[in-house]
């Protein structure tokens, strides 16, 4: 069978059909609906709190004078543009004028989004019509201590959020190996937060096990993050489910806990994706997570979970910036054995446990699971060799690597869209590909 991916410049693989266990993928959307009709609906009917125009309306007396919507960034494919629309018409509704609305991008550590960027995000028309921030979190001075969890954790929040009278955050849920899922509280925590705040929360994952988060909306990664947002001041999300098409199928609105987890469990419905077994080999792309080592990572976390240890594991990713458009120290510290990044974060060696989780998760991998090898033309050779993975310079060459390793007789999975998928290997009633 010939397997193409979704990358112009990456030539297709051959896989004898007498090693090919299944390709497989989150499910599609065959009948959605138009998106903005899914998101008015679920506008209409919040779960958890009043309607949006109606926390406007009483937020503060005479209503909110200032309205903060906090969007996620370039590395989600979350159509912004297709939700805003009807978002600014219910705070319209609700009696916000436009000189009161103003729009901060969730970078997390990410770097700053271009024009181009925002416009494509926002829509070029609402980004030329009301004020549009990059969340500055190299900047101390762009954040301040809004408050502490019940556990006595600083929160360090952008100063935008503590200045707005009601506070929106939008997003994508997808499941995710450092939280369990994406959306809710993540778009403050880590999207506009402090260092400090960002390391807390990432750091919390370090010793929990992965059947403990991944594909689970309640736990403590999760736990940390609520608190944290809560504590911030998120007042109202919307959150949408998106097929592998970027069609939105569902969407959910309301508070930030109770509208997430209902999210969440649609969420499970399209991208929990059944296997007969594991596998020796899985070949996967990263799209549309592929800006970066560091967001294709999500394809090779939901990748592990379904090839056997010993195994091989292909990404297939253009990486068009590299390890990390902001954490260049990857190339310096690899991913070495992870008890060795807890040493070298206890003696400081490496600043941000945002950095240390992230090569966890790698290493993780690379080291304890499978053979990782690389196809990608945005990384030299020599710097994916030097940070502990391997490197092809197409998919059939990293094939051949991946037999060498796992033997002829090897079973191969395909998984279009890793990075979308939450794999669960079911042998009683595991599906068969397609």
């Amino acid at each position: 069978m010939q397997v193409s991916f979704p990358y112009p410049d990456v030539p297709p693989l051959t896989v004898p059909d007498g090693n090919l266990m299944g390709v497989f993928a989150a499910k599609e959307c065959r009948a959605c609906g138009e998106a903005e009709d899914i998101v008015r609906d679920a506008l209409a009917a919040p779960i958890g709190t009043p309607r949006l125009a109606d926390l406007a309306r009483t937020c503060r007396p005479g209503g909110a004078r200032s309205v903060l919507i906090v969007v996620d960034d370039v590395s989600r494919p979350t159509p912004v543009h297709r939700l805003v629309p009807p978002l600014l018409a219910e705070l319209h509704d609700g009696g916000v004028p436009d000189s009161g609305i103003e729009f901060l991008l969730a970078l997390g550590s990410h770097r700053f989004m271009t024009k181009a960027e925002i416009d494509a995000k926002l829509g070029p028309e609402v980004a030329a019509r009301y004020p549009v921030h990059n969340h500055d979190w190299k900047d101390p001075a762009a954040c301040e201590l809004i408050g502490r969890t019940s556990l006595g954790v600083e929160v360090w929040m952008n100063r935008r959020v503590a200045l707005a009278d009601l506070v929106v955050g939008v997003g994508r849920i997808m499941p995710l190996e450092v939280s369990g899922f994406t959306g809710g509280g993540k778009i403050l925590v880590p999207g506009v937060c402090g260092k400090l705040t960002n390391d807390d929360m990432h750091w919390t994952r370090m010793d929990l096990p992965d059947e403990a988060v991944i594909g689970k909306r309640d736990n403590a990664v999760r736990e940390s993050i609520d608190a944290m947002a809560r504590a911030a001041g998120l007042d109202f999300i919307l959150n949408v489910v998106m097929d592998d098409k970027a069609r939105i199928q569902h969407a959910v609105a309301g508070d930030m806990v109770e509208a997430h987890r209902k999210g969440c469990e649609l969420a499970l419905r399209v991208h929990s994706v059944r296997f007969p077994r594991e596998a020796d080999i899985v070949v996967a792309d990263s799209f549309p997570f592929d800006i970066e080592f560091w967001q294709a990572n999500k394809a090779l976390d939901q990748a592990a979970l379904v090839v056997r240890k010993g195994g091989a594991l292909i990404l297939v990713s253009p990486c068009t910036e590299g390890f990390s458009a902001t954490h260049r120290e990857l190339i310096d510290f690899g991913y070495p054995p992870v008890q060795d990044i807890r040493r070298m974060v206890a003696e400081g060696r490496i600043a941000s446990k945002v950095v240390a989780v992230h090569m966890t998760q790698v290493s993780r991998v690379a080291r304890e699971k499978a053979t990782v090898i690389l196809v990608t033309t945005g990384i030299p050779a020599a710097d994916v060799r030097k940070v502990g993975l391997e490197w092809a310079s197409a998919p059939q060459e990293a094939l051949e690597r991946a037999f060498e390793v796992a033997g002829r007789g090897a079973r191969i999975a395909v998984l279009r869209g890793a990075a979308e998928m939450l794999p669960v290997v079911d042998p009683a009633g595991g599906g068969k590909g397609s």
